[in-house]
């Protein structure tokens, strides 16, 4: 016999109904039992609400009349419930089963023994349902609710938070380069560092808090009876902090950073998609600025969101109306003066804003993987355009195109690249692709591979913005590259400031050591060329010979030139 009493409560029936069913319940030897008896819905309403009742039977004259069941399951009862009648009915059985009642009893068969195996089968059944309820609201690798129990809870705080007019804080924790730890070390130790992350952030909010996991590295808080912004923001520092401490994944130490979105409820929305939303935009903004971050919605925020948004959606219309166009911009050989190359340049034709520049929309281009197509467009033209200058009498003049980090990592490039120089018809030797140093070190060995593969060309290679980067000087010597290029940075205070000098002079003589070309970016005075000339810089860029100018302009410059020296 159970030790516990047992509360069950019979809605519906008259007196006799009830002690029927009580004599019969008191025969049973399993349980201790409580019967509770309401004529109607609307009076167990509150009892049901309020009791420890762990099982109803609901009765009605017939089966085929389902009023009181339907009335119960409407009432939103989660107990298990045993439909009861005054005689069987095979149609009527199969439409309360449909209608939601465990088990159906007629008084006309019911025996103790009948009884008590319904009662053990509701009980067991409804124990197994509340167990697969918890498995479907809660993350089977962490133990913390999932997305669906934390909407759940969400919607609950908007409730009573409207109700007593109070603010509360919705965070948005994301862990920043998540995707390199399962690409490098495996889904195993991805695992282990999720299941750690979740116990780090479980102790830093209180017990009434809210800890959730939503997304493969996306975690949400929500901060209850948060009176300022200060208390959410020193809670979102906290977490920073935490998680900055090295992770040990498999004996080995792990640093991760994370990015923080911040909502706070009723100024950042008014409802569960809303409170999402705005979280997500500010977690875009904190995103947005490396390292750990967070970042509070505001409508400067949405706006800029809101812009970027537009901006992604006429990025993928400008391809395909061909609203790009390749400026160029000279490289003057030091010794001889004339144009030996020169840099293709992106600019954007926007219908709306006019020209825009490349630091307007290639950091997003990046960000959204829409600069890998828009870098096969600039080769494409680039080699259209190097057909041009031979029909224009500029058969000397190389090209230079710049490969972005993207780029380097789509597994299709050198194949794509190799197609699209082949169909041109150009000489490969005359095209140029220049690779920062972070592009170079952010996947060196595919880099070196398709480098090589490409040199096979024809094709030459230059190192940019170098002395800005991190790149060793033995991989720079592994390299199949033939110049570095001098960042303006460094060009632009060659004259006024000492160190600078000192370091352009170290590069060039560096560069002429490795048996490598040394072009300078960025010249703009006399000054600075007579500086690159005395230091034996091979060739400068910059505003003082040309700005970047249509290929149509460059061709009637140098066309010009050609007939004034002639």
């Amino acid at each position: 016999m159970h030790s516990e009493q047992l509360n069950i409560m019979l809605i519906g029936g008259e007196q006799d109904v009830f002690d029927w069913l009580n004599n019969q319940l008191a025969e049973l030897a399993s349980y201790k039992i409580a019967l509770n008896w309401c004529k109607t819905i609307d009076a167990a309403h509150d009892y049901l609400q309020t009791s420890l009742s762990s099982l109803v039977f609901a009765y009605q004259n017939h089966l085929s009349s389902d009023d009181t069941l339907n009335a119960l399951l409407a009432s939103g009862c989660h107990l298990p419930i045993i439909s009861l009648t005054e005689q069987g009915d095979d149609e009527g059985v199969k439409l309360a089963l449909h209608q939601g009642a465990i088990d159906c009893l007629s008084r006309d068969e019911l025996s103790p023994q009948l009884l008590d195996r319904s009662i053990r089968y509701a009980l067991l059944r409804n124990e197994a349902e509340q167990k697969l309820n918890l498995l479907h609201l809660y993350d089977p690798l962490t133990g913390i609710p999932n997305r669906q129990l934390f909407r759940q809870n969400l919607d609950q705080c908007i409730q009573q938070a409207k109700a007593s007019d109070k603010r509360f804080g919705l965070l948005l924790v994301n862990l920043d380069g998540f995707k390199k730890i399962n690409e490098s070390f495996g889904h195993d130790a991805g695992d282990e560092l999720v299941s750690m992350t979740a116990k780090r952030l479980t102790g830093c909010v209180r017990d009434g808090d809210l800890v959730a996991r939503i997304g493969a590295d996306e975690f949400t808080l929500i901060l209850e009876d948060c009176d300022t912004n200060e208390a959410i923001e020193a809670v979102s520092k906290k977490i920073i902090d935490v998680l900055a401490a090295p992770f040990t994944v498999e004996d080995s130490p792990f640093m991760v950073s994370c990015s923080i979105g911040i909502a706070i409820y009723p100024e950042g929305g008014a409802t569960v998609d809303e409170l999402l939303l705005h979280a997500n935009i500010a977690l875009s903004t904190a995103k947005a600025t490396r390292g750990s971050q967070y970042s509070l919605y505001s409508e400067e925020a949405n706006n800029d969101v809101v812009s970027r948004l537009h901006m992604e959606t006429d990025l993928r219309r400008a391809l395909r109306r061909n609203e790009f166009e390749l400026y160029y911009q000279p490289r003057v050989d030091m010794e001889s003066g004339d144009s030996v190359g020169i840099e293709a340049l992106i600019r954007w034709h926007h219908p709306e804003h006019g020209l825009v520049g490349p630091n307007e929309f290639i950091p997003l281009a990046e960000e959204t993987g829409l600069v890998v197509p828009i870098g096969y467009w600039v080769l494409q033209q680039a080699c259209k355009d190097m057909l041009v200058l031979d029909q224009q009498g500029c058969e000397k003049v190389d090209i230079a195109v710049n490969l972005s980090f993207k780029q380097l990592q789509d597994e299709k490039f050198v194949e794509t690249a190799s197609r699209i120089i082949r169909n041109s018809g150009i000489d490969a030797t005359r095209l140029e692709f220049e690779l920062t140093e972070t592009a170079v070190m952010s996947n060196y060995q595919q880099t070196l591979e398709g480098m090589s593969e490409l040199s096979e060309l024809g094709i030459t290679f230059s190192l940019d913005d170098f002395g800005t980067g991190f790149s060793s000087f033995a991989h720079i010597q592994r390299l199949p590259i033939s110049a570095l290029k001098i960042d303006r940075s460094f060009v632009s205070n060659v004259v006024e400031n000492e160190d600078d000098a000192v370091i352009v002079q170290a590069i060039i003589n560096l560069a002429h050591s490795l048996r490598l070309h040394v072009v300078a970016e960025g010249a703009e005075t006399l000054e600075q060329i007579q500086f690159l000339w005395q230091h034996n810089c091979d060739e400068v860029q910059g505003y003082y010979f040309s700005p970047p100018v249509p290929l149509a302009d460059f061709c009637r410059i140098a066309n010009q030139r050609a007939m004034a020296i002639a």
